[in-house]
């Protein structure tokens, strides 16, 4: 999942920084946590703090991290899978006689 783009707010940024401002005493907002992130839409905001409520943020982070950990366990994979296609073309290639010359 790629990072949203600048103005749009995911999930965890909100409740990190909803648990940040908890820590500093406050009692939240949507609006208070849109200026803290410096944008987002406010219904995005309050829906995401309401689904909170059922799923702890460190169970979200938890279940993000594993995701990315199987991306990158993926993605090594597949670049392995790439290297090995490239010595493959590269010893083809040392093997090609020189074009005859006519």
């Amino acid at each position: 999942m790629p990072r949203p783009p600048s103005g749009h707010r995911g999930a965890l940024d909100i409740l990190v920084t909803v648990r940040h401002l908890e820590a500093q005493g406050l009692r939240p907002t949507p609006r208070m946590v849109r200026l803290a992130l410096g944008g987002g839409t406010p219904s995005a905001i309050a829906q995401t703090m309401a689904a909170a409520a059922v799923t702890p943020v460190e169970e979200l982070l938890d279940r993000r991290r594993r995701e990315l950990e199987s991306d990158i366990l993926a993605a090594r994979r597949h670049l392995a899978e790439l290297e090995a296609e490239l010595a493959r073309v590269e010893e083809l290639a040392a093997t090609l006689p020189p074009p005859a010359k006519g």
